[in-house]
């Protein structure tokens, strides 16, 4: 299992209506294709980056297929025209921890 990181600053005066719309068309092909998990984003509450974006994926293999459609690609460049300090992390299990640990049930 792997997970994709994106971390981004929305640029200044962005047509906020236009990227959700992308956004919601990324997030539609991503959850039906082979091998994706998951999905969560995330807002930074105390600055930069603004927004974490995490995909969870059955393998590499998986999400590399995925990321190489040029549907996606298409869609890929056009995210970056709303983004600025975009970073991507691809992040594996831990060999210490490799499955979440989670609160015991009371």
């Amino acid at each position: 299992m792997i997970e994709v990181v994106f971390t981004f600053d929305f640029l200044p005066e962005i047509d906020e209506s236009a990227y959700a719309k992308l956004a919601h068309k990324a997030t539609r092909m991503m959850v039906s294709a082979d091998g994706f998990i998951e999905f969560h984003a995330n807002r930074n509450i105390l600055g930069s980056p603004l927004v974490r974006r995490t995909s969870v994926w059955k393998s590499f293999a998986h999400y590399a297929a995925f990321a190489q459609q040029p549907e996606f690609q298409h869609i890929n460049y056009e995210f970056r025209t709303y983004v600025k300090n975009l970073e991507v992390f691809f992040w594996g299990p831990s060999p210490l921890v490799p499955e979440s640990i989670k609160a015991e049930k009371k």
